[in-house]
């Protein structure tokens, strides 16, 4: 049951969710999102999480799946419109979401070092493309050829979660082969 506070209905709920995914500038899961949004103990889960699929619906928010987890981010006509509804949500609420927001972002960047996609031929044929980079460039990278769509996501994932493991097993594997 929600508590107090002003955060309420549709039109707020949905404001301050455009709010956060336009001050983030990145892509975040379904759990960083509602750590921004929930800043305001009167915001319902279950409204929140239909008002967020009705966004995705009407074009204010994508979503992207490629890592195995689905991240949202805002559109150009969520940021468009964002602009225009930003006032009904008071500001003090809007800082407190931005302030828990800033502390996702940072934990997000540390993760945008692992690069994952997949790459179809136009045959049918799916490429699980993979890097790991940090603040110079690229470390290391891979592509791996595999049966399916689905099967091309299952390594992106595996990878996404493992880079640091995968990386390091790789670099044991080859300094070991060089004497």
């Amino acid at each position: 049951m929600p508590g107090y506070g002003f955060v309420r209905n549709e039109l707020e709920i949905k404001t301050l969710t455009l709010h956060v995914l336009a001050y983030a500038k990145l892509s975040v899961t379904f759990d960083e999102l509602m750590r921004c949004a929930f800043v305001d103990d009167a915001i319902d889960y279950f409204k929140f999480a239909e008002y967020l699929d009705g966004m995705v619906n009407s074009g204010h928010v994508e979503i992207n799946s490629d890592t195995g987890v689905d991240r949202y981010s805002i559109t150009q006509k969520g940021l468009r419109d964002i602009e225009h509804i930003r006032s009904s949500v008071p500001g003090y609420v809007l800082r407190k979401a931005e302030k828990a927001t800033d502390e996702v972002k940072r934990e997000v960047i540390r993760k945008s070092f692992v690069n994952v996609k997949v790459e179809e031929d136009g045959e049918d044929r799916f490429r699980a493309v993979c890097s790991l980079t940090d603040d110079t460039g690229e470390i290391f990278s891979f592509s791996m050829a595999a049966p399916s769509r689905a099967e091309a996501k299952k390594f992106t994932a595996g990878f996404f979660g493992h880079a640091e493991k995968i990386y390091n097993e790789f670099l044991r594997v080859m300094i070991e082969n060089c004497d």
